[in-house]
């Protein structure tokens, strides 16, 4: 029987940078919107979010059967479940955002930044697809949450 070989990568876990997070949002960018969709056929904003911590080995957690109506406070029980509570003024880079329409958490995507400027990285269900736009307009207005990802083994 072959000896196993140790490495340094066999030993200490891969630490995900927010850029490795950004990096594989953005890899997503174009793929068409569909509800609850979970690849590259199709995908929501939370598998979106669900895509990219399974890719990373952050969280092997998902979550089907929501509505595309907002109810309560449901949708963002998950996020807590799963996730670490970030100030929202504080969320960087890498980290989730997540939205209102009206009274109830409904929409959530990826803080990045382009040329020294906030962005938000999301599937759009008007726009039909993966976009990255400027975090402005009325997205500041909307934002209810962050959350940032928790390491393997944290």
């Amino acid at each position: 029987m072959p000896a196993e070989i140790i490495t340094p990568e066999t030993i200490i876990p891969k630490t995900v940078t927010p850029e490795t997070v950004v990096a594989e949002a953005r890899g997503w960018l174009g793929v068409p919107w569909r509800h609850q969709g979970r690849s590259r056929s199709g995908i929501d904003c939370v598998g979106l979010v669900v895509c990219v911590a399974h890719a990373l080995h952050l969280s092997d957690y998902d979550s089907t059967g929501y509505s595309r109506r907002a109810q309560g406070q449901g949708f963002v029980e998950h996020f807590r479940a799963n996730m670490d509570g970030v100030a929202i003024p504080d969320a960087c880079p890498g980290d989730v955002l997540v939205f209102a329409d009206q009274a109830y958490p409904c929409h959530c995507g990826f803080l990045t930044e382009r040329l020294g400027y906030p962005h938000l990285l999301h599937a759009h269900a008007t726009r039909r697809q993966v976009i990255e736009e400027p975090y402005a307009g009325e997205w500041p207005d909307k934002i209810k949450f962050a959350f940032r990802f928790r390491q393997s083994g944290s």
